[in-house]
């Protein structure tokens, strides 16, 4: 019996049933499906991640006190460091390491912001005038403060756009007078809207010189380091620089914790890949169902279909021609259901990048093939006991079934 003849008999067989047949493939295409959008999503996510880095800048280096756990690269918990880090340590790396970009020390802090009777709560970062080209933050009006003005501790703020909607309206905020908790700050720039960075609001914060930071919240030290390495090949040079500075003005501790974006960005692909893992495989669970689906409906039609079997056999079919049709039948139901998973998941995925372009989500090519060809493998693993047991029938028990 030919490939054609195998293939031709067993669609007929399939489409003598339709509705049982569309449901055993149903089976296929949610597991199939669910396999595709849950990797999508995965990567998706990872893509987001990236984008999101990327968008704060490149070459970034994160620099906290307190030392970490070297197996890992999410940084010391906040307050862990026995040496405080001051803005000495900030100047200190300015001079000396000469792949480093920009520096800037960073101090955090929560304030009231008050403009006649508007009030607002918002986060504070006391950086230097360098902190815009480190982490990308660009001024939609007027302009970021001085070196003169850092170094001074100028009472001047940069807000967020929406701050500056919440406080002023449509009015004009540039030179205007706020209110931090109860010291008074001119206004001298607003943020270009930003929106949300990495879980960051950056339309609801404020920007101020570093000194009047630690004056506004009476503190004599950082909360960490921000630095730009001169370009992305020399990230390295300026980690061994900023450690190396670090460490010689702390007697040789290293009680400190530098990090890079890539560092942190390769963290976060570990974490959001070993999701996708777990995504996958319980995916997989609905792929197991649809080949039990695929066995069970096999053994019925094994049993439904006994006398025929032995009228063919009595005919001059070989035991090797029924394996060959009822295995056709089975991969023929995996093989369109893997077909119609995959291509309803690509136009899924797709379909949810139109409509949500930040978060793409479309499905990778390298999961496509896989997905298609584990539906492939599962029709054959579940179809072949029930064709392999059709085909041991002896001729007159299969003649005399009723």
């Amino acid at each position: 019996m030919g490939f054609r003849e195998i293939v031709r008999l067993g669609l007929e067989s399939l489409l003598a049933q339709k509705l049982r047949t569309a449901l055993t493939i149903l089976g296929m295409v949610i597991g199939v499906g669910a396999i595709v959008l849950l990797v999508s999503l995965g990567q998706g996510a990872k893509n987001y991640v990236t984008s999101e880095f990327e968008g704060l800048g490149t070459n970034l280096i994160v620099v906290q006190p307190g030392k970490s756990d070297k197996k890992t690269h999410m940084g010391p918990p906040v307050g862990a460091a026995q040496r405080k880090m001051t803005t000495a340590d900030v100047m200190a790396i300015e001079k000396r390491a000469l792949n480093v970009e920009a520096v800037s020390g960073l101090v955090l802090g929560t304030v009231t912001v008050r403009f006649e009777d508007a009030i607002s709560n918002i986060t504070v970062f006391g950086t230097n005038e360098q902190f815009p080209f480190i982490l990308s933050v660009p001024i939609g009006r007027g302009q970021y403060f001085t070196r003169e003005e850092d170094e001074y501790g100028r009472r001047v703020v940069v807000l967020g756009r929406n701050v500056v909607n919440e406080l002023f309206g449509d009015a004009d905020p540039i030179g205007q007078t706020v209110k931090l908790n109860e010291s008074e700050f001119r206004i001298i720039g607003v943020l270009q809207p930003m929106g949300n960075k990495l879980g960051l609001d950056f339309d609801e914060l404020g920007f101020i010189p570093t000194e009047a930071a630690l004056k506004l919240f009476n503190d004599d030290k950082l909360f960490g380091i921000r630095a730009k390495a001169s370009s992305r090949v020399g990230v390295d040079d300026a980690v061994a620089e900023i450690s190396e500075i670090l460490k010689e003005r702390r007697d040789g501790e290293e009680d400190f914790t530098v990090l890079t974006q890539v560092s942190m960005m390769e963290s976060m692909n570990t974490i959001l890949n070993m999701l996708t893992y777990v995504l996958a495989a319980i995916a997989a669970i609905s792929m197991l169902v649809g080949g039990i689906g695929i066995m069970n409906i096999m053994w019925v039609t094994v049993v439904e279909r006994t006398q025929e079997i032995g009228i063919r056999r009595a005919v001059g079919a070989r035991r090797v021609d029924i394996l060959k049709q009822l295995l056709a039948e089975a991969v023929a139901l995996s093989v369109l259901g893997g077909a119609v998973g995959v291509g309803g998941a690509v136009i899924i995925t797709v379909g949810l990048y139109l409509a949500f372009p930040s978060f793409d989500m479309r499905a990778p090519l390298w999961i496509i093939a896989p997905a298609f060809l584990v539906a492939f493998v599962v029709g054959v693993v579940f179809g072949v006991v029930p064709a392999w047991r059709a085909s041991r029938i002896e001729i007159l028990d299969a003649l005399r079934y009723e």
